[in-house]
């Protein structure tokens, strides 16, 4: 037995994959000789904080640079999150 295809997707579904085909698109613009790397990191609906999209533009194509890049952001999030959460926890 064959399932049917699902041909309605909710629009919300559209606005998720918005940043990783914008970022695709930025990718093949630069071209290869500047890609120091990218990434596209969407958290849930409910995550609480914005898409991270980030290119990074590096004729070295340094790794240390890009790794160092993904920690810094995943951090400032991890912290806006923690501080969020606290501020929930004092107006109880």
């Amino acid at each position: 037995m064959t399932e049917p295809l699902i041909t309605d997707r909710p629009s919300d579904i559209d606005a998720l994959a918005t940043p990783f085909e914008a970022m695709a698109a930025q990718v093949r613009h630069n071209g290869h000789a500047s890609f120091g790397g990218a990434f596209v990191i969407v958290p849930p609906v409910a995550g609480g904080t914005e898409p991270i999209v980030t290119l990074v533009l590096d004729p070295k194509q340094d790794p240390i640079l890009f790794w160092s890049s993904v920690k810094s952001k995943i951090e400032m999030v991890l912290a806006q999150l923690d501080e969020a959460a606290r501020m929930q926890g004092f107006r109880r």
